[in-house]
């Protein structure tokens, strides 16, 4: 699986270059959407000033799921927007603009649970970008900053590109991600209780040991859950 530690080098340019094609392979028939898209969370928070990314997919009867996050806290935000159907990720979705929220506080009135949880999680701006593959708009990737203010132009470059990337050779098995984070959820709820480890810790467990192992993450969740069944 690729990784994304080149990023600790100086030239922004060619990291950018670098991480972008890394995107772009884990696209190709053999992987997983779902390593795809984790790899593209880290991604947009490693090259831009967002402290927290996550992604939500639709389905096939265009109903919106969380697939991806940096963490808990940003998964209850994503989850904030789809009980209510509201917020930047999902009007990125419908309408298919990037929708650039300088302060979350003022975004109040229109989309009030998604403000009150952002802010309670630490939130003070977000960036969305929806998701397209061959004229298809299958979801958003939201960026969280704990900062007021736009996204810097050149952020919102590397965020275009990076997304541009990750959904440029996705295939048939894009819709299996859903299934796949179910499972991973499940997965991380074992490691959880297995280690007694918060969830962030125990999703951290399940990433090296892919990375080390040259897994898909969905293959070694499969694994947890099936030795768990085996086990009682």
């Amino acid at each position: 699986m690729p990784s994304v530690r080149q990023m600790s080098m100086p030239n922004g340019g060619k990291v950018l270059v670098e991480v972008t094609s890394a995107l772009a392979d884990t696209s190709k028939p053999g992987y997983e959407a779902i390593d795809t898209f984790d790899l593209l969370v880290r991604s947009a928070t490693s090259l831009t000033s967002g402290v927290e990314a996550g992604i939500l997919l639709a389905d096939h009867n265009q109903h919106l799921h969380v697939v991806a996050s940096t963490s808990e806290r940003t998964s209850d935000v994503e989850e904030a927007q789809l009980g209510s159907e509201q917020g930047p990720c999902v009007v990125a979705f419908r309408t298919g603009e990037t929708v650039d929220v300088p302060s979350i506080a003022a975004s109040r009135l229109d989309w009030p649970a998604f403000a009150a949880l952002a802010e309670d999680r630490g939130f003070h701006a977000a960036h969305a970008v929806p998701l397209r593959h061959r004229g298809q708009i299958l979801g958003g990737l939201i960026l969280f900053s704990e900062q007021l203010g736009p996204l810097s132009d050149e952020d919102a470059v590397s965020i275009e590109a990076l997304v541009r990337a990750a959904t440029t050779n996705l295939n048939e098995e894009l819709y299996r991600a859903l299934d796949a984070r179910v499972t991973i959820e499940r997965a991380k709820g074992v490691l959880a209780q297995q280690y007694g480890v918060p969830m962030d810790a125990a999703f951290s467990i399940l990433r090296a040991h892919a990375r080390k192992t040259d897994k898909r993450l969905s293959d070694i969740a499969g694994k947890i859950m099936n030795s768990r069944g085996q086990s009682r």
